[in-house]
């Protein structure tokens, strides 16, 4: 019922514009432009997720356009899309430039540490940030004009420290790039995962632009030896925060006993790019690496996606890109019921509109500081079929 009386609501938004009658002998209407941008990061250590959300955003941008013009409507949907590079100062000046062209509302940004180093300017010119992949808890600020469709950290921690001690594991040794959403995600594990004999140890860091990896694994073969020590190998776990240089991380690490010895698990939403690297993916096998991904069971959505996104790169797509593809039609039912992109209205009306909405991960209800309020997590890890690596459910939390 809540599903039918809303594409009901949506339809007579829909059809209420441009319904005014018009000379037959007049020429035919222009199409009305609904301009809406993207930060994206389609270069860095982001890029497979950015990658994958561009397509999205393809796709998306075509499902919309073909619904108002087969209602003979006049509005027009374009999506200007803007490299953020995986870099929070290129990000700052990628939003400008949206802005320049009267861009109100936005996808993204994806990452963390890019959405910190733009929110604050976001706010205070009445810009709409909608991000699909930002997860960080110190983000999750009530009143302002960012929204994560997303839960925060403090779900997903809960969630992998819950796992990890069924695993049995007792001592966690983390290795974490340098960042605001790394810094989140080891906050709260710590918090979930230490008591009753588990504990996490002080983190190995390395900077986002780390490319040789030599001394942060020699510093983890220590700590595993030294683990090994007091609670043997299978009570022991080194714990991954790291986007897509988790490649490189598990390609160096590949072929070292003491690093091979114990089990791996990863915290990032993005780790498809592991499986395109078959050193990395044989790695991440050996030590069954588990690796959270957004959603439970996937439907013909996503399916549909997935299909695009490896018929333009030859790539698995990157969960999180349904996230932008929903963004992008909540954008517009937000903006057909409002009749307004001015940002305080947007404001106030796109919570109501995605309370509504079923996105691919289900209802898209979001909590009092504009994120996610809930959705399920699979947690997955590989599977060799000869030459070839997929990621299969492991669990769905």
């Amino acid at each position: 019922m809540k599903m039918a009386i809303t594409s009901l609501i949506f339809i007579a938004a829909l059809t209420s514009l441009g319904n005014a009658e018009r000379d037959p002998s007049a020429p035919p209407p222009q199409n009305d432009i609904l301009t809406i941008g993207a930060l994206l990061p389609l270069h860095g250590e982001g890029s497979n997720y950015g990658i994958s959300a561009q397509i999205a955003l393809k796709t998306a941008e075509a499902d919309i356009n073909k619904h108002f013009s087969d209602f003979g409507r006049t509005i027009r949907l374009q999506v200007v899309v803007e490299d953020t590079r995986t870099d929070p100062d290129i990000t700052l000046k990628a939003l400008k430039a949206l802005q320049t062209q009267g861009i109100r509302i936005i996808i993204g940004p994806e990452q963390s540490q890019c959405l910190a180093n733009v929110r604050e300017y976001a706010d205070q010119n009445g810009i709409i940030l909608i991000s699909g992949g930002s997860t960080a808890q110190s983000l999750a600020i009530e009143n302002d004009t960012t929204f994560r469709l997303v839960p925060d950290d403090a779900t997903l921690a809960h969630l992998l420290a819950f796992l990890m001690q069924r695993d049995g594991i007792k001592v966690l040794i983390p290795l974490a790039r340098r960042d605001l959403w790394a810094d989140g995600m080891l906050n709260a594990t710590k918090h979930e995962f230490n008591g009753d004999g588990r504990i996490m140890l002080d983190a190995v860091r390395y900077d986002p632009q780390t490319t040789n990896f030599s001394s942060q694994l020699s510093l983890l073969r220590s700590q595993v030896r030294n683990a090994t020590e007091g609670y043997g190998e299978n009570r022991i776990a080194i714990y991954v925060s790291a986007f897509d240089e988790i490649v490189t991380i598990l390609s160096q690490a590949s072929g070292d006993p003491v690093l091979c010895s114990v089990r791996w698990y990863g915290n990032d939403l993005t780790n498809a790019a592991i499986s395109q690297n078959k050193t990395a993916a044989d790695f991440a096998l050996s030590v069954n690496f588990l690796s959270p991904v957004i959603g439970g069971i996937y439907g013909p959505k996503y399916e549909r996606i997935k299909k695009a996104i490896f018929n333009e790169t030859g790539l698995d797509a990157c969960s999180l890109a349904a996230n932008d593809y929903d963004a992008l039609w909540l954008i517009t039912y937000t903006y057909l019921l409002a009749e307004s992109h001015d940002a305080q209205t947007f404001k106030q009306a796109f919570p109501v509109v995605a309370e509504r909405y079923r996105g691919e991960f289900g209802w898209m209800k979001l909590n009092d500081a504009g994120d996610l309020e809930n959705v399920p997590y699979t947690i997955a890890n590989l599977k060799k079929d000869n030459d070839t690596f997929q990621w299969v459910p492991y669990a769905i939390l």
